[in-house]
């Protein structure tokens, strides 16, 4: 693996009457993950493998970046990444390591957790929501902590782009 793009889901509603895995994402989360595709589209990813929290919210913010995504790249939706941790992340990517990138759409705290390891820094804030990270690995034989380098870390977040890193 080359890149690795982490994709923290878009801002869900606050309805905790419905069960966690069922909430829907918010008008400002439909606003900030379209905005964000328009963002993302100027990177012209190719075709990649793209790996998918099957929560509600992480599916409907899929929706809103699958443009920008590349709609031909090969699309996973697991309960394997709904609240993962860092093992689980990273099984995962291992499994799929010789794809030349991969995206992965999920939740934190996994999802933080995953970009700190692999950029050996553990003093950077938590991903925001609508949140992408891309990592680049030198040596593509190589994904275990401290291999990646961290490209960029941005926020889609009242129709602005915010750098976060």
């Amino acid at each position: 693996m080359r890149f690795l793009n982490i994709i923290r889901h878009a801002k869900a509603e606050n309805d905790y009457s419905k069960n966690d895995f069922e909430r829907e994402l918010n008008e400002r989360g439909q606003e900030d993950s379209k905005f964000l595709d328009s963002f993302l589209f100027r990177y012209s990813f190719k075709k990649h493998k793209i790996l998918c929290s099957s929560s509600i919210r992480t599916l409907q913010t899929y929706q809103n970046l699958k443009f920008s995504l590349n709609e031909k790249s090969k699309i996973i939706f697991t309960d394997d990444l709904y609240l993962a941790n860092l093992r689980t992340i990273y099984e995962l990517i291992k499994k799929e390591s010789r794809s030349y990138m991969i995206t992965i759409i999920g939740h934190n705290p996994g999802l933080s957790d995953i970009l700190s390891f692999f950029i050996d820094k553990y003093d950077i804030p938590d991903l925001k929501t609508s949140s992408v990270a891309q990592i680049i690995f030198n040596d593509t034989n190589k994904i275990n902590e401290g291999d990646g380098t961290l490209k960029f870390i941005i926020q889609s977040k009242n129709n602005e782009i915010i750098s976060l890193s």
